[in-house]
């Protein structure tokens, strides 16, 4: 009886075992997948990257520019630092929906320089939520792509036309204006534009009210006019125009505003640099004199210590005009210079730094 019940359980556990051994010829088990390393690109995003770089890089830097009026171009700018001891910059920009643009910065960013990198979202290509992404690689020794999910959702009871206040490029000194349409069409009969938040850019913004519908049919429609000082500053403009509204639900609407204001004159390159120059040689550079209308050279200020300038041949009013920017070393040593560029624009003078150093062989 004893023999027998040990037969049973021998039988029994050779059973189990061949249950549980692998079949002849059997795939192995697939291993778990593992999480996929978030880019390192995507620290560059952060806004407190520079005084906390041991943060962990997130797998999506997210942007969400909220519910906005059907037709909105919505702009975003992102603060970029390096925080590498090796130069990084943008090598391709990749987006998935044609309602994405970029403004990247062209330069290399050197360890811990910071650059400004523009986003926008057209909410006039798509109706109600939509999500889309940004595919930002950066190089080339080491190569990295940021993920930027940016997300808006477009409304059909508020519209606007254009999406926004585009200047483009303006002379400084100049006072365009540009207007857009804000048309409200939803349930509200007493929906208005209350107020505008206080500006930052240099702007004037009014807003005037063109038509509205009455009790029965509804709907209003606004003209926000915005003018552009003439002290704004050369550079670029970005900004966010905030008006607010009656609708407790959706108190602001927002109005972006870009352009770019050019100096009454520009110089290129705007720095000479001339290498390391035997005394008893000489070396030139030329540099383009450019101005949005013909404008004559005076005069220049600052030469000495070896570096002159040449002026055109020609002291006809031209748009463009060159001029050169020569060193002639009569001792070693380092020498940085301010060469002014006088002319008859309202006086406008251009800057211009000159380095360079002398040498003795």
């Amino acid at each position: 009886m004893r023999r027998a019940t040990l037969l049973a359980v021998t039988i029994g556990l050779a059973v189990s075992l061949g249950t549980l051994a692998p079949t002849k010829g059997a795939a192995e088990p697939a291993p778990a997948a593992q999480p996929v390393a978030a880019p390192w690109a995507n620290k560059f995003f952060l806004p407190d990257i520079a005084t906390n770089r041991e943060q962990t890089a997130p797998p999506v830097i997210v942007h969400n520019f909220g519910e906005v009026p059907h037709g909105t171009i919505c702009a975003h700018k992102f603060t970029v630092t390096n925080i590498y001891d090796v130069p990084m910059q943008i090598t391709e920009v990749r987006k998935s929906c044609t309602c994405l643009d970029a403004v990247p910065f062209t330069k290399a960013l050197q360890p811990n320089e910071t650059a400004d990198f523009t986003v926008t979202m057209n909410a006039g290509k798509f109706v109600g939520f939509n999500a889309q992404t940004f595919y930002v690689t950066f190089g080339p020794k080491y190569v990295s792509t940021a993920v930027i999910r940016v997300q808006a959702t477009s409304r059909t009871d508020v519209s606007i036309n254009p999406g926004g206040v585009a200047f483009g490029t303006v002379p400084q000194g100049t006072r365009p204006s540009q207007s857009v349409s804000i048309k409200y069409s939803g349930k509200m009969r007493d929906w208005k534009l209350t107020e505008i938040a206080p500006v930052q850019g240099p702007f004037e913004v009014k807003a005037t009210e063109i038509s509205r519908g009455g009790p029965f049919r509804g709907g209003v429609e606004y003209q926000v006019e915005v003018t552009l000082k003439p002290t704004a500053k050369p550079g670029p403009v970005a900004e966010q125009l905030q008006i607010k509204t009656t609708d407790p639900a959706h108190p602001l609407v927002q109005v972006a505003i870009t352009g770019n204001i050019a100096s009454p004159l520009e110089l290129a390159p705007g720095k000479v640099r001339f290498d390391t120059i035997a005394v008893g040689q000489s070396a030139a550079q030329r540099v383009i004199v450019r101005a949005a209308k013909p404008f004559k050279i005076l005069g220049v200020d600052g030469a000495g210590a070896g570096v002159s300038v040449e002026l055109p041949a020609t002291a006809a009013p031209l748009p463009v005009q060159f001029v050169t920017v020569k060193f002639d070393p009569t001792r070693g040593g380092r020498v940085a210079r301010t060469i002014q560029i006088r002319t008859d624009l309202n006086g406008a003078v251009a800057t211009l730094p000159v380095e360079g150093e002398g040498v003795v062989k």
